[in-house]
């Protein structure tokens, strides 16, 4: 930086000093300085025509304001920023750990009531107990030959509503 700082006083810029003759940058200084070194470094331009352009573009856009202190701003600034935006994210982690528990509620409830309807299906589908049949007065051996035989019964393959609604 004293190198360059002392190119660009040799062709008019004056930087301020602190008392104990430190120089003080601006923004727009460390800028000029920043894009000389890349323009040196990229080899489009040599170190003289570097300064030149450097220093005619400082001539043009005076700036006095001292850098420390913009600085100093810029970092409470940032610094009150992320102490907000950390406070918003504890509030945004409790905000989703309360929805996440309301969530899990929700679920053992619907879980509880698909229970609930599973038990009612089971009882409503149960085979009911048939009837013992009420023993008829013996009949003829002729009658016993000409009824048809009973049709044994057989397991009902069909979906569940459709034993319920009987289709």
């Amino acid at each position: 930086m004293r190198k360059y700082s002392a190119l660009l006083e040799q062709e008019g810029i004056q930087f301020k000093r602190t008392h104990k003759n430190a120089r003080l940058y601006t923004d727009s200084e460390c800028i000029a300085i920043e894009s000389m070194i890349a323009a040196v470094h990229s080899g489009k331009k040599s170190l003289e025509e570097a300064v030149i352009e450097a220093s005619s573009g400082l001539k043009k856009n005076i700036s006095v304001a001292p850098r420390g202190r913009d600085s100093d701003d810029i970092a409470a600034a940032t610094l009150n920023e992320v102490k907000q935006l950390k406070i918003q994210l504890q509030q945004q982690e409790e905000r989703q750990k309360e929805r996440d528990i309301m969530f899990v509620e929700v679920l053992e409830k619907m879980q509880q009531k698909i229970n609930r309807m599973e038990e009612q299906q089971k009882q409503l589908l149960a085979p009911v107990p048939e009837e013992p049949e009420l023993k008829a007065p013996e009949s003829s051996s002729q009658e016993e030959e000409s009824k048809p035989e009973t049709v044994v019964a057989q397991k009902d393959t069909r979906s569940l509503w459709a034993r319920i609604w009987n289709k």
